[in-house]
């Protein structure tokens, strides 16, 4: 059975020439089913590079990504971004800012409900 997720030999750069910014190179990382992984960097690291590539926002300049075995192509439901502070509703628990976005892709599933 494959990983949940998996990623190999991931690399991720912006810029070019002389301007180019490796922010990731080779980064290999396989989540099982059940796993909890955290992401624990400085400001600048790549940290939220490398969620935006497994949500599918973004793309690795090098390697692939894959989830349930298939290959992060884009967006999708299974995937998601719930950030820390900024993006989140004050107002709301963190179960209705969860369920605000999932209603949302719902919503853009199933535009009769």
């Amino acid at each position: 059975m494959a990983a949940l997720l998996e990623l190999r030999n991931v690399s991720k750069g912006f810029g070019e020439g002389k301007l180019r910014t490796d922010v990731l190179k080779n980064i290999n990382l396989t989540v099982e089913q059940g796993e909890f992984v955290a992401i624990v960097g400085f400001t600048g690291s790549g940290k939220t590079t490398l969620i935006k590539m497994i949500a599918g926002l973004l793309f690795p300049d090098e390697g692939e990504i894959s989830f349930e075995g298939r290959q992060v192509k884009g967006p999708a439901h299974e995937r998601g971004i719930v950030f820390q502070n900024y993006s989140l509703l004050p107002w709301l628990t963190v179960s209705q800012n969860i369920e605000l976005g999932v209603d949302s892709i719902s919503t853009n599933i199933n535009p009769q409900n």
